[in-house]
């Protein structure tokens, strides 16, 4: 089925505003993998192909709106925010991952950008997602305990360095706040600490840790940090829904979602995702 989109390349899908597609709309409240798995569905089954050199294809949906939506009101009576999900740790791909958000919504800077950087075990060196021998056991959920990369060499180094690109864009006034997903208290001391652009939005999911450890909402209060909850998963494209995309062959280098609001009346105005597929050696 996707054998002439794709043609053995490293492949950019943006799903354009997933809003004005009826069968998505029906669809309201799915998981974030379920979702995105419909919108990349959807988004290959009414898809144009850009080539992108040396050797790279950029698949986007025909009759999308996003760029009316976006239009449709002044930039400064629309709230822009963004969210990242990576699981290796590659500097060119956060970077990648921002222009590009740049490029398809095509504004001049973003109100918000929310991190989520999972490294996920063997994954540093190589594409996230690959066929591992062991299915992981399921770890037990502790109540008021965040565990972050947990099994992963110098993550907090490693988010470091990504978020030193970050600040680049916020010091030349191209995104207004950053934040960060899922760390533990003292991992957001740390990156809090060697931040010239603090981070001033923490997310948490309550799936995976029911209540909100008092340690992190005390330094939270203290360092002015907004804590928000979300329901993502660790790893928001897997292998097996790889698989199930006949998508087998490739792993997901990067993932980022986007969302429009109105700002005067709280209205959703778009939302769509970018998602970054890298062909396995």
């Amino acid at each position: 089925m996707l054998s002439h989109l794709l043609k053995d390349t490293s492949v950019i899908v943006s799903t354009g505003n997933v809003l004005n597609v009826s069968e998505l709309r029906k669809k309201a409240g799915q998981k974030p993998t379920d979702e995105l798995t419909d919108c990349l569905r959807s988004t290959f089954g009414e898809a144009e192909v850009t080539d992108l050199p040396p050797n790279r294809r950029l698949i986007t949906r025909r009759n999308n709106d996003l760029l009316e939506k976006v239009k449709e009101h002044p930039r400064a009576d629309i709230k822009i925010g963004a969210k990242i999900f990576l699981n290796r740790f590659s500097e060119p791909a956060v970077t990648e991952a921002v222009e590009k958000l740049f490029e398809t919504l095509n504004v001049s800077y973003l109100d918000n950008l929310i991190v989520a950087y999972h490294p996920t075990a063997g994954s540093s060196n190589g594409t996230s997602g690959e066929a591992q021998d062991d299915e992981p056991e399921e770890s037990e959920v502790k109540e008021g305990v965040i565990e972050w990369a947990v099994g992963s060499d110098n993550a907090v180094g490693n988010l470091k360095k990504l978020w030193a690109l970050l600040e680049r864009y916020a010091g030349d006034g191209k995104i207004g706040q950053l934040g960060i997903a899922d760390l533990d208290a003292d991992s957001l001391k740390e990156l809090y600490d060697a931040s010239t652009v603090h981070p001033s939005i923490a997310q948490i999911n309550l799936a995976a840790c029911c209540v909100v450890p008092p340690q992190l909402q005390a330094y939270c209060n203290q360092n002015e940090i907004q804590l928000l909850t979300h329901s993502d998963p660790q790893e928001l494209l897997p292998r097996d829904v790889l698989n199930e995309l006949e998508l087998a062959s490739y792993g997901a280098g990067w993932t980022s979602r986007y969302q429009v609001h109105i700002k005067c009346r709280g209205v959703l105005a778009a939302k769509g995702f970018i998602v970054s597929l890298e062909r396995a050696n």
